[in-house]
């Protein structure tokens, strides 16, 4: 049974030791932080650096603490993530969310480089995928901390640290690749219900939707199956068949498995932030209230056991009322409910389910409040 170790967004009392920020040391010392880095390591801090109109990412000061406690145990820390946007208009968007050498203490780069194709291939014994391109500065790297702000997900209902490794140490090309995996349909366009806003083209990062003598366009070369577009609709006149969702949720764990491969055993802790629980991505632009109240911060280093943790403290929590949701205000969800399932029709826990099966962890946990 993991142990996986909780910092309460409830405070036991008003003090500064009491606050999850402070307790962030402590969660990475109960892991074995100076375990996982060793004296010299070059320690990839992962995270999602936000996206234009959306605010709820892991906050800088959370970010500076976790650069503070590598550098602590000898370790040499850069704060990275992979193209979304292209890699200087993402770094600019870190800039605008506070992510910079000033506010967090390190070097903040793009793992996958400045065109999206810097990667290593790197062979897997997955479900559904046998090879891998991952970030080539997630693959040199020594160590990792993956930080993770866990909310839902359109396609694959939940967000957590497998999908910030799955999803955000691979490539551009390998992206489009896992999200083809779902069924490989581009949006599709619903001319009856269009009233040709531009929202879809202004939504895209990618250059890949515009309007053309009345009709909507998508360049297949071009999406990278987010469906940004469809989110962003204010008709539905944008849609995605959920066809091959199981294949996805493979894909996307194989991938994850690809990336803890190219560490050696024991050189990657966890921290899942489970608060500002959003009903959708980061990569969104807009930010909505969370579903439920904040929770906490959990620390392990089985990614299997803190995924399958944060998600039942969701479920166990009561929801928020008034939140709007797709396709209009989603019901006030009660305690015990699987609410991410409620949301999106997908089971979040196939994820924790997969990654099991290829003994990436276990779902059998200890939770610790400390």
């Amino acid at each position: 049974m993991s142990e996986v170790f909780m910092a309460d967004a409830i405070l036991k009392e008003l003090s500064i030791k009491e606050s999850p920020l402070t307790k962030v040391d402590e969660l990475l010392k109960r892991i074995g932080i100076d375990e996982i880095v060793e004296k010299g390591d070059m320690v990839a801090i992962k995270m999602h650096l936000g996206s234009k109109g959306g605010f709820r990412i892991v906050r800088p000061p959370f970010i500076r603490k976790v650069v503070e406690a590598v550098k602590e145990v000898g370790g040499k820390p850069f704060v990275t993530d992979t193209c979304r946007p292209p890699s200087l208009d993402y770094l600019e968007i870190a800039n605008m969310q506070g992510i910079n050498y000033l506010s967090v203490g390190a070097p903040v780069i793009i793992a996958d480089g400045i065109k999206g194709e810097d990667y290593r291939l790197i062979k897997v014994n997955g479900l559904v995928l046998k090879e891998v391109k991952v970030a080539s500065a997630i693959a040199d790297a020594d160590a990792m901390i993956v930080v993770t702000h866990a909310k839902g997900h359109r396609m694959a209902s939940y967000g957590g640290a497998l999908k910030n490794l799955g999803m955000g140490c691979v490539c551009s090309s390998e992206k489009k690749l896992i999200h083809s995996v779902l069924g490989g349909g581009i949006p599709e366009w619903h001319p009856e219900r269009c009233e040709l806003c531009g929202n879809c083209v202004s939504s895209c990062d990618h250059g890949a939707v515009r309007i053309e003598e009345g009709r909507v366009i998508i360049d297949e070369d071009k999406c990278v199956r987010c469906y940004r577009c469809v989110w962003t609709c204010p008709t539905r006149a944008l849609s995605w068949p959920k066809r091959g969702i199981d294949k996805f949720l493979m894909a996307l764990v194989d991938a994850a498995a690809a990336v803890i491969s190219t560490f050696e055993k024991g050189k990657i802790g966890y921290l899942n932030f489970v608060m500002d629980v959003t009903f959708a991505c980061d990569c969104t632009p807009w930010s909505t209230i969370p579903i439920v109240p904040d929770q906490g911060i959990l620390a392990s280093r089985d990614i299997v056991a803190i995924e399958k943790a944060s998600l039942d403290l969701i479920n166990e929590a009561q929801g928020i009322p008034g939140q709007a949701g797709p396709g209009g205000r989603i019901r006030v969800m009660n305690k015990g409910e699987n609410k991410f399932m409620r949301i999106y029709g997908i089971d979040p826990y196939l994820q924790v389910k997969y990654a099991e099966q290829l003994r990436l962890g276990s779902s059998e946990y200890r939770l610790v409040r400390i």
